[in-house]
């Protein structure tokens, strides 16, 4: 299924990717082993991973090959966000040579997501495995909310790639 919104007006999608078990739980154990509550970047509370990590590059290829099939879209640079209880991420959009941001949602239990523009709000509540595609430019945020379960998701820039012609 795949959703496409159209915000203020600015379109994003949204659509679910099931990723291998095996991969899913290598991520979930590092996020849950790596946890340290510093500020990152747009985190407050919690922290963004922006190195290498165990099921990194298996998470790269199974978006980069759903991205490019879907969308003609690949990742230019991406990082693991985990937010605990009553961490959030600070109104932010995203900068630099790219053509769309996204999100991929690695955990069961997600505060919602906020975009906004000209004082407009959308808020959207992510599932498991669920996939944003939204432009780069569009500030977007999540507010702190008290948790049991860490809330980890995947975030991203994408480029636009060429198919070649037949």
């Amino acid at each position: 299924m795949i959703n496409t919104y159209n915000l203020f007006p600015v379109t994003m999608t949204q659509s679910k990717a099931i990723l291998d078990l095996n991969i899913h739980k290598k991520i979930i154990s590092f996020a849950e082993n790596k946890y340290e509550e510093k500020d990152t970047i747009s985190c407050t509370k919690g922290f963004q991973f922006h190195g290498d990590f165990d099921g990194k590059k298996e998470i790269d290829s199974f978006l980069n090959m759903y991205l490019r099939n879907t969308f003609s879209l690949e990742i230019n640079y991406s990082w693991l966000n985990v937010l605990g209880n009553y961490s959030y991420n600070m109104p932010h959009s995203h900068t630099g040579d790219i053509s769309q941001a996204g999100v991929y949602y690695l955990s069961d239990q997600n505060n919602n997501i906020n975009f906004t523009k000209d004082g407009n709000v959308f808020e959207l509540k992510p599932k498991l495995f669920d996939l944003l595609i939204f432009p780069f430019d569009l500030t977007h945020y999540v507010l702190p909310e008290k948790r049991s379960q860490k809330r980890i998701c995947y975030a991203f820039n994408l480029i636009n790639i060429h198919k070649k012609e037949l």
